[in-house]
């Protein structure tokens, strides 16, 4: 079943999240998932930063834009593969440890 997970309802997901959680393995994850979200969201403040400031101080160039996108790229990946992770993660449990 590769879509158990997506298919359960909402009491059935919550059961499975804490009771992947509850497994070592569970919290090594969730520690990394916080940490990459965490990660996501400095970079794309630091990109904003980065634009904001050479907008403002009128020394913006063009390689300050290349590092604001290519820094707000990265960034907008690490937000979103912790969803993206769970997702994956989840539906595997659910099938090997879930009736």
């Amino acid at each position: 079943m590769k879509n158990k997970y997506q298919r359960m309802n909402k009491e059935e997901k919550k059961k499975c999240r804490e009771k992947f959680y509850a497994t070592e393995k569970g919290k090594g994850l969730k520690k990394r998932f916080i940490r990459l979200t965490i990660l996501g969201i400095i970079g794309i403040c630091f990109a904003v930063f980065l634009v904001v400031s050479g907008y403002l101080s009128g020394e913006i160039s063009w390689a300050t834009w290349v590092l604001a996108g290519v820094l707000l790229f990265f960034s907008l990946v690490y937000l979103i593969s912790p969803f993206v992770l769970k997702a994956k993660v989840f539906n595997d449990y659910a099938v090997k440890h879930m009736k």
